[in-house]
Formats: C-alpha cells, structure tokens, sequence
C-alpha cells in the first residue's frame, strides 16, 4: 500500500498541477474554433481520473486498516473533504474540457479558464489533505 500512497502523494502534489498548467498554456496557445479533441483534452481527464482512483483506493484501506482515532480522524471533518474533492475534480475533468463545457463561449481562453477552475480543486484537495 506504500507504493499506491507514494504514487498518489507525488503525482498529485507534483505532477498533476504542473500537467494541468502545461495544458492550459498548450491548449490556449492551440486552440482553433470547432476542432475535435487533441490528445491533451482526451488524456488530462484520464490522469485525473489516474490519480482519484489511487487516493480512493489508499483511503479505503486507511478506513477499513485502522480503529478508534484514527479512523475516525479519516472518516471526520475535514479529511472527509479530501476525496469528496477528488471525485468533483474528476467529474469537472470530463466536463471542463469536453464538448459540453461551461466556458466554451470564452473561445480561445476556455481551456486556460476550465483548466484554472480544475487546478483550483487540485491544490484545494492538496491543501485538505496535508491540514487533515
């Protein structure tokens, strides 16, 4: 479980905000009107989907390996925040980039917009996670 822990805490402290800037900047930069999806669009939502899934498996077995406190202190305000985050993060990631986009009337500057509002939730699940 060690490994799945380091995973989730280097790719989503490090990794993952610095994808989703680079992809802002690249899709901003590249944005053509009514193009199809590029491979940023298709495979930004996937990592974030990459990343949830490990933090939702190390937090079950957090909740099911542990008692009393400890348990308690996962399953507790504001812990309970941190995977709550994570799954509006990956839901918004298929929103935010796909066809159906809020922000698609922004023209060029929706991606940099759904992008920001998506690292918004990474570095707010960030910050729960290390508070908790």
């Amino acid at each position: 479980m060690g490994v799945i822990a380091q995973i989730h805490f280097l790719f989503g402290e490090r990794v993952l905000p610095l994808l989703i800037l680079a992809g802002a900047v690249w899709l901003t930069a590249t944005w053509k009107p009514d193009t199809g999806r590029t491979p940023v669009v298709r495979i930004l939502p996937i990592l974030v989907d990459i990343q949830v899934t490990l933090g939702i498996i190390y937090w079950l077995y957090l909740v099911f390996s542990t008692t009393g406190e400890t348990q308690a202190r996962y399953l507790g305000f504001p812990f309970i925040l941190h995977p709550i985050i994570g799954i509006a993060a990956a839901g918004f990631a298929h929103y935010a980039v796909g066809p159906k986009s809020p922000f698609k009337a922004m023209g060029r500057f929706a991606p940099l917009a759904s992008l920001g509002v998506l690292l918004l939730f990474v570095v707010a699940g960030i910050f729960v996670g290390i508070a908790a």
